[in-house]
C-alpha cells in the first residue's frame, strides 16, 4: 500500500508540473500579449510599438532591446519617473505576456534587414511621388507627420530594413501579419455590416477602426456574426500595380526618409 501511495503521489506531482508548464506556455502566447499590448500600451506607443504622439518607439529602441525581460517587467509593473504610469493592476501574467509580445515586435522590426545602413539604390524623388500618389501609401500611413493614421507610422520604418526586405513587405503584406493589423467583419442584430482593423477585444466587446478613421465600440451581445480574416487593409496587388523599378524607388524613399530628422512643428519639410 505504501508503494502504491508513493506512486500515486508522484503521478499527481507530474500532472501538476505539466499543467503549470502548459499554463505558462499559454500565458506567453502571442495572442494574449497582442491583446494586452493593444489594450494597455498601444494608446501611447502605437499599435505596432513604434511610437506615437504620446510616447516613443519601443519596437525600434536600442535602449529597450538592451534591457532584460525582468527590467521591462519592472518598468511596466512600477512605471517610470518620466511619466509612464504603473500597470501592476493588470497582473503579472498579463505583464509578462506584454513583454513577450514586445520582443516579437522588436524581432519584426529588424527581421530581414540587409544592414542597419542599407544603401539607397533607387530614385528617392520618384519614390516620394509614388508614396503620396500612385501607390496611395499616405492614405493609411503617416510619414513625417503627413498622411493617414489607420496603419502604422512609416517615418522610421526603413531605418533598420534593406531594399529587398521592404519590397517583400510591400508585395506580400500579410506574410507577417500582427494581430493589431488584422481585419475583422462583424454583423449587428440590426443588419449593419462593419469592417475594420481590430484594435481591442475582450469577452464582452470589440473595438474596430474603419478606414475613415472612426472607432466603433461594439458589444458582442449585439452582434450576430464576427469574422476574423487573415489579412490587413494593405493592398495585395502591389506586385502587379507597380513595376520593379517603382518598387525599388518606393523602398529607397522609405530608407532615405527614415534617416531624415522629424520636422519641427509649424515648419515645412
Amino acid at each position: 500500500m505504501g508503494l502504491h501511495r508513493i506512486g500515486a503521489f508522484l503521478v499527481v506531482c507530474v500532472i501538476m508540473i505539466l499543467a503549470c508548464t502548459y499554463a505558462q506556455a499559454q500565458n506567453q502566447s502571442p495572442l494574449l500579449g497582442a491583446r494586452r499590448f493593444l489594450q494597455f500600451c498601444a494608446g501611447c506607443h502605437g499599435t505596432d510599438g513604434k511610437g506615437g504622439d504620446k510616447a516613443a518607439s519601443l519596437a525600434t529602441s536600442e535602449s529597450v532591446r538592451a534591457r532584460s525581460d525582468e527590467d521591462l517587467f519592472r518598468i511596466v509593473h512600477d512605471g517610470t519617473t518620466e511619466g509612464m504610469p504603473p500597470f501592476a493592476q493588470i497582473g503579472e501574467t498579463n505583464i509578462r505576456a506584454v513583454v513577450h509580445f514586445l520582443r516579437m515586435l522588436e524581432g519584426q522590426s529588424i527581421s530581414g534587414s540587409d544592414t542597419a545602413q542599407a544603401p539607397v539604390k533607387g530614385d528617392v524623388g520618384s519614390g516620394r511621388s509614388l508614396y503620396f500618389g500612385k501607390a496611395k501609401c499616405s492614405t493609411c500611413h503617416m510619414m513625417q507627420g503627413k498622411g493617414g493614421f489607420i496603419a502604422s507610422d512609416l517615418t522610421a520604418y526603413g531605418r533598420n530594413r534593406g531594399n529587398d526586405a521592404i519590397k517583400q513587405a510591400i508585395t506580400t503584406p500579410d506574410s507577417q501579419l500582427v494581430p493589431s493589423s488584422r481585419v475583422v467583419t462583424v454583423r449587428t442584430r440590426g443588419g449593419q455590416s462593419v469592417t475594420g482593423v481590430l484594435r481591442n477585444e475582450d469577452n464582452f466587446s470589440l473595438d474596430l477602426q474603419t478606414e475613415d478613421g472612426r472607432y466603433h465600440l461594439l458589444q458582442r451581445s449585439g452582434l450576430t456574426d464576427v469574422h476574423y480574416t487573415d489579412r490587413s487593409l494593405m493592398p495585395r496587388d502591389y506586385g502587379t500595380l507597380l513595376s520593379p523599378e517603382e518598387l525599388n524607388d518606393l523602398a529607397s524613399f522609405l530608407i532615405a526618409e527614415s534617416r531624415t530628422p522629424r520636422a519641427v512643428a509649424g515648419q515645412s519639410q
